[in-house]
């Protein structure tokens, strides 16, 4: 017999363990037909596409906790018990892994799923289950919990466990545990949520079935919930709606019926969180098609935009408009919804005197912007403001504020094709960039511009500082740069919300744009060319710009600044961070006050400890 300390891999199931003691856990089962999904799998395997059990049950469990926030819930506290509610669907899942030769169970939590698509699902389950424990940096804080003594990382574990404003970007709002790769039938656990589903192996079973007995494809679903938050009916209601959207499968939308509804779900939420956008859970979770009528993408949005009309708050019903029109305009309901953002901001900014409309008429088009800090006396340097190939200019209302205080003229415009921008999204889309610079050079000072062009406007702003000697700077967020243009690979797996936006700007086929686009990439020769500050957002789980383009910025651009965050694109989970850093960024290289600099470094640093803490 050896008697040895526990290892250090495993002390945070130790702490885990300490912390669940208070639970009060109530335990249900149930039977799943899977016959369903093991035919949806078959497929997708048959398409050269994998789905896990688990993926299945993610996706059915956030659709259908929706329909139960009681259960999409918290609980703190001994003799003051308080509960928090959360807006979105955050599942944890729990994953066997090897740390230094020791085998433990790792867990991760995917945000926001109740509007993730299965496809979305898959794909980060994946990156945990197949990536390095030891260099995943999403597992940095197990990492050094492990190192830390034991009284200081149980200290450190409780500070991220217990406050229930982080508990469910830390441990998820509800969690799931598999060990359906084995021959268990069934098992129960406690996962530090409210709910926790256990799930066992999908065996081949006798059924019952008109009368008759068959042979299907069963698995034993297990959930555990804590009774001091909900009680056994609430419990078995959802048990029941989780079974019945497993053994009724269906994806969110068919592939026809208009935008892939998952696919608008997820990527939205990079412009509601990044524009703060109000109520934005509520509306989603009333979406079910693309088509029209109740329940559509077009008619929830609307009408909460009309609502909020009705209250006086202009700016957010703008916002709402915008995203009723999201991604594009492609029929009558989608073009109201772009008019209704254009008419709205314009009764909003009426109370601010300093936005004024622009509009430039060129042979190919009209690019239209709104601005702020002109004068026929003073003339300032100028920031051009654009977003990516789904991003009205109404979406950046606040920066004309904020560039005004930092004493800049300010543009906020759209890319070739988007909302009133009726140039063509093109090899030459850069020149509206200048061409713009130009109208406006008798009131302010634009041989001193700075570009904020993000997505794939910042490869249009690149671009123009290649030709155009009036650009100062160029910061941008996954901006596309090289091998997005290039990567046959690459491209097969973009979404396909990504590849129809650009069809519809470029006014080309899905099937063919990209081979059109192909010659739009920058070579490194040019790259070397820029000798202007360039400082770029990049998200290390983009599911859009490759990370190879992000290394060929660093080798070649010879003044290069890179934030690097631990996201998907437009990095949603970090908007406040990206902000603070673009605007720290921009505040540098225009020449601004130190004290400035510094306090907008340190609102960084806190945001990103915050953003850490709760990761």
């Amino acid at each position: 017999m050896t008697i040895r300390p526990l290892a250090k891999e495993r002390r945070p199931t130790l702490y885990f363990l300490r912390e669940i003691r208070s639970f009060a856990p109530v335990h249900l089962d149930t039977e799943v037909d899977m016959t369903r999904i093991r035919a949806h799998r078959t497929q997708a395997r048959e398409a050269g596409r994998h789905y896990s059990w688990l993926s299945y049950v993610l996706h059915a469990a956030s659709r259908a906790l929706v329909a139960h926030p009681e259960a999409n819930a918290a609980i703190r506290g001994g003799r003051r018990p308080r509960v928090a509610r959360f807006p979105s669907v955050n599942g944890k899942f729990t994953m066997d892994h090897s740390v230094n030769g020791q085998r433990v169970v790792l867990s991760a939590v995917l945000p926001d799923l109740q509007v993730t698509a299965l496809d979305g699902i898959q794909r980060q389950v994946d990156h945990y289950t197949r990536g390095d424990a030891e260099q995943l940096p999403e597992f940095a804080g197990a990492r050094l919990i492990r190192r830390l003594p034991l009284l200081v990382g149980g200290a450190a574990y409780r500070s991220r466990m217990r406050p229930l404003r982080t508990r469910s970007a830390a441990i998820g709002s509800f969690a799931v545990s598999s060990l359906s790769h084995s021959a268990v039938d069934g098992f129960h656990s406690t996962g530090g949520t409210t709910v926790t589903l256990g799930l066992g192996r999908v065996a081949d079973r006798p059924v019952v079935r008109d009368g008759g007995t068959a042979v299907a494809p069963v698995m034993r679903l297990n959930l555990t919930f804590d009774h001091r938050v909900i009680d056994g009916a609430e419990a078995a209601d959802l048990l029941t709606d989780i079974k019945k959207a497993l053994e009724d499968f269906q994806e969110d939308a068919p592939a026809d019926a208009g935008n892939d509804v998952g696919e608008l779900k997820q990527f939205v939420l990079a412009h509601t969180k990044g524009q703060g956008i109000a109520r934005h859970e509520e509306v989603l979770a009333r979406i079910r098609t693309d088509t029209e009528g109740d329940g559509s993408w077009t008619a929830e949005w609307s009408r909460s935009a009309r609502e909020l009309e009705r209250r006086g708050r202009l700016l957010d019903s703008c916002r709402h408009h915008a995203m009723a029109r999201f991604p594009f305009v492609d029929g009558p309901a989608r073009r109201r919804a772009q008019d209704e953002t254009v008419r709205t901001f314009d009764e909003w900014r009426r109370a601010d005197k300093d936005i004024e409309r622009l509009e430039v008429d060129l042979p190919a088009g009209r690019v239209v912007a709104w601005a702020t800090g002109l004068s026929d006396g003073v003339r300032r340097p100028v920031m051009v403001v654009s977003g990516g190939i789904v991003t009205v200019k109404e979406a950046w209302a606040p920066t004309l504020a904020a560039i005004r205080r930092l004493g800049l003229a300010g543009i906020i415009t759209e890319m070739p094709g988007v909302g009133e921008n009726t140039l063509p999204y093109d090899r030459d889309g850069w020149r509206m960039l200048s061409h713009l610079l130009d109208h406006v050079s008798d009131r302010a000072d634009t041989a001193n511009a700075h570009l904020l062009a993000l997505s794939f406007s910042g490869h249009l702003a690149l671009r123009c500082a290649l030709e155009d000697e009036r650009i100062r700077s160029v910061l941008t967020a996954g901006a596309p740069v090289h091998d997005f243009f290039t990567d046959r690979e690459w491209q097969a797996r973009l979404p396909r919300l990504t590849v129809d936006s650009l069809a519809q700007l470029a006014d080309d086929k899905p099937e063919t744009v990209l081979d059109r686009m192909r010659e739009w990439a920058l070579r490194p020769e040019e790259l070397r060319a820029l000798d202007i500050p360039v400082r770029y957002v990049a998200c290390t789980r983009d599911e859009i710009i490759p990370g190879t383009d992000v290394a060929m910025l660093r080798e070649h651009v010879r003044d290069i600044g890179v934030l690097t965050h631990d996201d998907v694109h437009g990095a949603p989970s970090h908007a406040a961070e990206t902000q603070l850093w673009l605007i720290r960024s921009l505040v540098r290289v225009v020449g601004g006050k130190a004290p400035v600099s510094l306090v907008l470094g340190l609102l960084h640093r806190l945001a990103r400890l915050r953003a850490s803490s709760a990761g």
